[in-house]
């Protein structure tokens, strides 16, 4: 099978116009591809004025999905869109199980492994836990433990931005309860990994209290850093005080799909699944998965797109002499000369959605790696920017 070049821009992102003359320009199309731009004239840039917009605030593949899983969804909604995907769901089971080596029962699926996510906080919560988590990180998760009242001890990153799991682990050590140990592994939006000696001897030698929630969502990019190692093995070897977190929506470019899974060693799952809902699933998504699962083609075309638009993304940073985080996932934290604000409404104004304010100190951006053909626009505009002492 054969995929678009990773260059050009006509091959990877058609304009918004056509893309509403290709697709017909429907409410529910419109909703997920056109977003309004309010713009100062003397903040748009003349080459951006009918330039495809770009959306690369939210960690998204804008790759998209594998044409197979694209066929798959397609075929199975208009064949079964109006049956439950129980037997479906079984299978992905299976073939996560196969693929992770791991009994099909030590893996539970969700709607996206945010519903994973929530689970694990429910079960946390339902026996008196605290939270312990670096900040910043992904904030789905705190955000539950508060709804559900659970006390949240948030611990700074190191100056580098790498998690500091020294201090995390001198947290967790000085609560004698149960406690919940989020780690985001790369981590959002630092998109640093975590030391993988320091913290297997952590989790290794871990008090009973402690339950580690590793939230893998970007493993496959990270994979290509040699220094990262996921701790599925301690799973396989049956510690019972890990739970890894995976999901469908970065490399096989699958968001808007909702498909993530947890896994864990038969204890703690036993204690997981009455929180969590499996069938909970889409038969379009289910259906997407299992195909992105025997896409292998595809699976690599993805990482080299990643790699290819991060090197494109990283030349421009060096060049404008912006400081940037080293990055082992899909997104970029990068120094921009200037409040987020001012930065997220000018990119707007110009079609190019960017990420929010996430640090505590002002003046930096996550920013999603798109395709090649988007980072080679993105430079462009980053360029422009200078030019005009925006950044």
């Amino acid at each position: 099978m054969t995929f678009a070049p990773m260059q050009g821009p006509d091959s990877v992102s058609i304009s918004r116009r056509r893309l509403f003359s290709y697709f017909g320009a429907s409410a529910a199309v419109m909703a997920f591809t056109d977003f309004p731009v309010w713009a100062n004239e003397a903040e748009r840039l003349p080459f951006r004025r009918e330039a495809a917009p770009m959306l690369l605030h939210f960690n998204e593949n804008s790759l998209g999905m594998s044409p197979r899983a694209i066929a798959a969804a397609q075929a199975v909604v208009a064949s079964a869109g109006n049956r439950y995907a129980d037997d479906a769901v079984a299978k992905l089971t299976d073939m996560l199980a196969a693929k992770h080596r791991v009994p099909v029962d030590w893996i539970v699926l969700g709607n996206g492994s945010t519903e994973i996510l929530k689970s694990i906080v429910t079960m946390a919560a339902n026996n008196g836990g605290t939270l312990v988590e670096p900040a910043p990180t992904f904030g789905a998760v705190h955000g539950f433990c508060e709804a559900e009242g659970m006390a949240v001890v948030r611990v700074p990153v190191n100056p580098d931005f790498t998690t500091n799991l020294g201090a995390l682990k001198t947290a967790a050590d000085n609560i004698s309860g149960p406690v919940l140990i989020n780690l985001c592994n790369a981590n959002n939006p630092t998109g640093t990994i975590c030391d993988h000696e320091e913290l297997r001897d952590w989790v290794t030698g871990a008090p009973a209290n402690q339950l580690f929630l590793i939230d893998e969502a970007y493993v496959d990019y990270a994979a290509q850093n040699p220094d990262f190692k996921s701790l599925l093995p301690l799973v396989r070897g049956e510690l019972e005080n890990v739970i890894i977190t995976r999901t469908f929506s970065k490399v096989y470019g699958m968001a808007g799909m909702r498909v993530g899974y947890g896994i864990a060693a038969p204890g703690t799952m036993k204690g997981l699944k009455p929180f969590t809902m499996s069938y909970n699933l889409s038969a379009a998504g289910v259906a997407a998965a299992m195909a992105s699962l025997e896409d292998s083609a595809f699976y690599q075309y993805s990482l080299k797109s990643n790699a290819a638009a991060k090197t494109t993304l990283l030349k421009t940073l060096d060049a404008l002499s912006l400081r940037h985080i080293p990055s082992s996932a899909n997104f970029v934290l990068h120094r921009i000369g200037g409040p987020v604000a001012d930065y997220q409404r000018r990119m707007k104004a110009n079609g190019i959605l960017v990420g929010r304010r996430m640090t505590a100190e002002d003046g930096w951006n996550r920013l999603s790696v798109g395709t090649p053909a988007e980072m080679q626009a993105f430079a462009k505009t980053l360029h422009a920017f200078r030019g005009k002492g925006w950044v």
